[in-house]
């Protein structure tokens, strides 16, 4: 539940897409004084190379009237960028977020379901490595623990075939195994917990992430 209050969120990474806000509204800033300059520093120049006469110079009109209203203009395509920059910013940091939670996760041993981006959202193929990644650690747990499963099968037998005082030579193997199994019981899979809501599309899960999972269990 508080995955999906996260995503509709606006913002979900103040440093992130504080960054990203204030390098496009700065691009965005020089555009427009840019193009202000292109506008009005000609009108300046040829002022001062006009002649002076009684009645109103057209360059003086016409400047009057850009002055009027190029800053409404201005101030509404300043607006229309601070926008798009978040709008673009949510559309990098909400998948990112999750990605960074589930790589959190994933050191503390949790192995997480596949991520399911929204529509729009980029990272796509970022994403995908991620549950690859975590498809192939849970593969390779599945067949860590079979083989543990094995070997501890196989060292149960030998302790009930031998001898008493035999099965002290084993004590070192025995250890291993159950130590061996301790670290595998630190790898847990977790529930999915991440719902597809309306405008989301499921990026499809490798086929050995859903058997690997189903296997660690």
């Amino acid at each position: 539940m508080a995955a999906r209050s996260l995503r509709r969120r606006l913002v979900v990474d103040w440093k992130l897409q504080g960054s990203l806000c204030a390098h496009v509204l700065l691009y965005g800033g020089l555009m427009i004084i840019v193009v202000g300059a292109g506008i009005f520093l000609p009108l300046l120049q040829g002022l001062d190379q006009l002649p002076r006469g009684p009645g109103p110079d057209d360059q003086a009109v016409v400047m009057v009237y850009m002055h009027e209203r190029f800053w409404s203009i201005a101030l509404l395509c300043f607006a229309l960028v601070v926008f798009c920059a978040v709008k673009l910013s949510h559309r990098i940091a909400g998948p990112l977020v999750r990605v960074k939670r589930n790589l959190t996760l994933l050191a503390n041993g949790k192995l997480t379901p596949p991520l399911r981006t929204r529509d729009g959202d980029y990272l796509k193929d970022e994403v995908d490595c991620l549950n690859q990644a975590v498809a192939g650690v849970a593969g390779r747990l599945a067949t860590i623990r079979s083989a543990q499963l094995a070997v501890s099968r196989e060292l149960t037998a030998a302790l009930a075939a031998l001898p008493g005082h035999l099965t002290a030579d084993l004590e070192p193997v025995v250890v291993a195994s159950r130590e061996l199994e301790r670290s595998l019981d630190a790898f847990t899979a977790l529930d999915p917990c991440d719902h597809v809501l309306p405008g989301t599309t499921q990026r499809p899960a490798s086929p050995a992430l859903t058997t690997s999972v189903s296997e660690v269990r």
